[in-house]
């Protein structure tokens, strides 16, 4: 293995309780409400885009107002997420072994770039990673795997040579897609549903990597 790529939400940071809050106050301030089995069907893993259609069904929206729609929720997620804003456990350490161990870092997320920044520089994490992809940086969303194979592109390496870090249903198939070892973490879904829809293995959270078990995974994943 020569690089290990990360989704954000939910790999990076667990903010999918912050989202789901956010989404709710969003939704409400349009006089719609948000029930848990709504956010897990329309909400959970999809893109923005596609949130605002589930919330304006008979409005249509131009490009523009669809940007500044998502850009109002998004602001509104920062300002909640700010106080708490804290890393998956062991991820700090992790990234310092893959640094270590020579390893190329990229982060691949459908967020928009105000929140990667926002995230990246609250926890200062920038100097790990050699790749920052945000969802402006392709036009086709997970579960199409474009912004892997970009990742995979600008770092250099082959999907065979690559690890991903995924946790919800679309980012697991746009992983697989992108044809990569895939591990699943299991803060979004439960590990035997990221197991069902294709990751190779399922972590609780980055404590469970720990250089014996790091280099096993190195080992295991080439072969596969």
């Amino acid at each position: 293995m020569k690089a290990a790529i990360f989704d954000m939400d939910g790999v990076i940071v667990d903010t999918n309780p912050h989202h789901r809050t956010a989404w709710r106050k969003y939704f409400e301030r349009y006089g719609k409400p948000l029930t848990d089995d709504d956010f897990v069907r329309y909400v959970s893993g999809k893109h923005n885009t596609d949130i605002l259609t589930h919330l304006f069904p008979d409005r249509p929206l131009s490009g523009a107002e669809s940007r500044q729609l998502a850009a109002e929720k998004e602001a509104l997620f920062r300002e909640l997420y700010l106080p708490d804003i804290t890393p998956v456990p062991g991820l700090p350490a992790f990234l310092q072994l893959l640094r270590n161990a020579g390893m190329l870092t990229a982060v691949g997320t459908s967020a928009p770039v105000e929140n990667l920044d926002f995230i990246i520089d609250a926890l200062n994490l920038r100097s790990y990673f050699d790749v920052l992809l945000d969802e402006s940086k392709v036009t086709r969303p997970k579960p199409d795997p474009a912004i892997y194979q970009k990742a995979m592109k600008m770092l250099g390496v082959e999907p065979h040579e690559s690890i991903i870090f995924e946790d919800s249903t679309t980012g697991i198939r746009a992983a697989k897609a992108a044809g990569a070892y895939v591990i699943g973490l299991a803060t979004t879904e439960s590990a035997e549903e990221l197991l069902r829809i294709g990751a190779d293995e399922v972590i609780r959270d980055f404590t469970e990597l720990t250089p014996e078990r790091f280099q096993e995974l190195r080992s295991r994943s080439v072969s596969v």
